[in-house]
C-alpha cells in the first residue's frame, strides 16, 4: 500500500481541461480513431491495476504476519516500496518524451509481471522472508514509476479535448471501483487459497492488458514551432526544441517551467508536507487494524474498501459538477476534512469496526475534488509537449518528504505508545500548518490564475 493510492500522486485526476494540439491526429475523424484506440489500451490498464492491487494487498498482509507487532519493519517495507516513486519519475518523464512510449510501457509492464512471478515462486517453495518482499516491492515500484508518467502523457496525446475531462472522470471512477473490489477480493480469496495462487491474477491481467497495447499506435508530438513559441510565451513556459538537448537540459526545463507558474512552488511545499503527515496512515494501517483493534485481513480489506468507496463517491461528485466557482474554498474544505478524519480515526474505540469503516469512508471523500481542482489549475497552464516532464517533476517534488515519513512512522508510533496517537498528532499538525498555507499570497495567486485561464 503506497501513498499514491490515497493522494493519487497526480495520476488519477478528475475533470482535467487541457489544450491539446495534435499534428498526427489533426482532423476530427483522426482524433476519433485515436480515441477509440486509446479506450482499448485504457481498459487493459484498468485490468492491470486490479491485478497489481491484488498483489499489493497480499504482500501487505504477509509482511504483517511475518513481522508481528513490529511497526518499524512494516514502515520500512512501505518505505522501500515507495522510494522508486521519488527517484525515478523525473527520469521516466524525460525518457518518455525522447523514446517510443509504447515500447516503454510494454517493457515496464513485462518487468512488473516478471517480478510478480519471482515472488510467486518464492511463496510456492515456502521459504518467503521479509527481504524477499522488500526486494520485489522495490522492483515493482521501479516499473510503476516508469509506467505512470508515460501512460499519463498518452492520455493527453490520444483523447480529444472535448472528451478529456469526461475521460478523466470516468478513469477516476473505474480506478476507485477497482481499488474497492481488489482488497475485498484478495481478503476473501486468502481464506480459501494460498498467496502464490492469488498473485497469479496479476500475471493473467498483465496478458489481458498486453494484447490491446500491442496494437496501439501512439501519435507523436510535433508541435508547430511558431504556435508552440506563442503558446509557451502566453503560458510562461520555456520554449525549446523537444528533441534536442541532453537529459539534464530537458529536466532543467521542467524545473524552470514550474518556477514560472505563479504560486506552484508554494503549493508543492504544502503537498510535500501533506504527503509526510499521511505516511503513518499509509504504512501502519495493517498493524493498526490487527494489533490495536484486534482485526484480521478481512477487516483490513473492508476499511481499505471503505476508503476507496469514499473516493469513488467524491469522483462521481467531481465528474457531475460542471463548474466549480470557488476553487480555494473547496480545496480548503477538502484538505480540512481529511485531517479531521485522520484525528477521528485515531480516537475510535478499540474494536469498533463500524465506526472505523465510517471514518474511512469520509477520510478521502473530498480527495478527488482537491486533486481535480488542483490539476485543472496547473494543466491548463502547461503545454502538452512539456506535460510528461513537468508532471514527473511535480510527482517527485511533492513526494520528497514521503520516504522520511515512512521511515519515521514506525519509531514514532512506538515512541508515542500507539499508532492511533500518531494519527491524532499528524492530523492536528496538518490543520495547524497546511490550512494557513492555502491562504498565503502565492497560493491564492495560483488558484486565481488557474480559475481565470479556465474561463478563457
Amino acid at each position: 500500500m503506497s501513498n499514491r493510492k490515497y493522494n493519487d500522486t497526480l495520476l488519477y485526476t478528475v475533470n482535467i481541461l487541457l489544450s491539446m494540439p495534435l499534428d498526427s491526429a489533426s482532423t476530427p475523424q483522426d482524433q476519433q480513431i485515436s480515441f477509440r484506440s486509446y479506450l482499448l489500451f485504457w481498459f487493459g490498464q484498468i485490468l492491470s491495476i486490479f491485478g497489481s492491487n491484488i498483489v499489493s494487498f497480499v504482500l501487505i498482509w504477509e509482511v504483517t504476519e511475518i513481522s508481528g507487532d513490529n511497526n518499524t519493519i512494516l514502515s520500512t517495507t512501505a518505505f522501500i516500496a515507495f522510494i522508486p516513486y521519488v527517484i525515478f519519475p523525473m527520469i521516466a518523464g524525460v525518457i518518455g518524451e525522447k523514446y517510443d512510449k509504447k515500447r516503454l510501457i510494454i517493457l515496464a509492464d513485462s518487468l512488473q509481471a516478471l517480478f510478480t512471478l519471482g515472488i510467486i515462486f518464492v511463496f510456492w517453495f515456502g521459504d518467503v522472508q521479509i527481504w524477499h518482499i522488500m526486494l520485489v516491492s522495490f522492483l515493482r515500484g521501479v516499473t510503476g514509476a516508469f509506467h505512470e508518467p508515460v501512460s499519463f502523457s498518452v492520455m493527453a496525446l490520444m483523447v480529444p479535448k472535448d472528451k478529456l475531462s469526461r475521460m478523466n472522470g470516468l478513469n477516476a471512477l473505474l480506478v476507485s471501483s477497482v481499488r474497492i473490489i481488489a482488497p475485498v477480493s484478495a481478503g476473501f480469496l486468502m481464506v480459501f487459497m494460498d498467496s502464490h495462487s492469488i498473485m497469479m491474477i496479476d500475471v493473467v491481467t498483465f496478458f489481458m492488458a498486453l494484447v490491446p497495447l500491442l496494437f496501439l499506435k501512439i501519435p507523436s508530438v510535433t508541435a508547430n514551432k511558431n504556435s508552440t513559441k506563442q503558446d509557451n510565451s502566453e503560458k510562461g513556459a520555456v520554449n525549446t526544441d523537444e528533441n534536442s538537448g541532453s537529459f539534464w537540459s530537458h529536466f532543467k526545463e521542467g524545473i524552470s517551467a514550474i518556477k514560472l507558474i505563479p504560486g506552484l512552488t508554494s503549493i508543492m511545499v504544502m503537498a510535500t508536507l501533506i504527503n509526510f503527515l499521511f505516511q503513518p496512515l499509509d504504512a501502519l494501517l495493517p498493524n493498526f487494524i490487527r494489533f490495536e483493534h484486534g482485526g484480521g485481513k478481512e477487516e483490513l480489506a473492508y476499511i481499505m474498501a471503505a476508503i476507496q468507496v469514499g473516493m469513488f463517491i467524491g469522483a462521481i461528485w467531481m465528474s457531475l459538477q460542471k463548474k466549480w466557482k470557488h476553487f480555494l474554498t473547496w480545496i480548503t474544505i477538502g484538505i480540512s476534512s481529511m485531517f479531521v478524519g485522520y484525528i477521528a480515526l485515531g480516537i475510535v474505540p478499540s474494536g469498533s469496526f463500524t465506526w472505523l469503516y465510517a471514518v474511512g469512508f469520509s477520510l478521502f471523500l473530498f480527495n478527488p475534488i482537491v486533486n481535480g481542482l488542483f490539476h485543472t489549475s496547473i494543466q491548463i497552464m502547461i503545454p502538452p509537449e512539456k506535460m510528461a516532464r513537468i508532471i514527473s517533476v511535480l510527482m517527485t517534488v511533492s513526494a520528497l518528504a514521503s520516504p522520511l515519513g515512512l521511515l519515521l512512522s514506525g519509531p514514532l508510533a512506538d515512541l508515542l505508545g500507539s499508532i492511533g496517537t500518531l494519527y491524532i498528532v499528524s492530523g492536528i499538525v496538518g490543520l495547524l500548518v497546511c490550512i494557513p498555507q492555502l491562504f498565503s499570497k502565492p497560493a491564492r495567486k495560483f488558484f486565481e490564475k488557474g480559475k481565470a485561464l479556465l474561463k478563457e
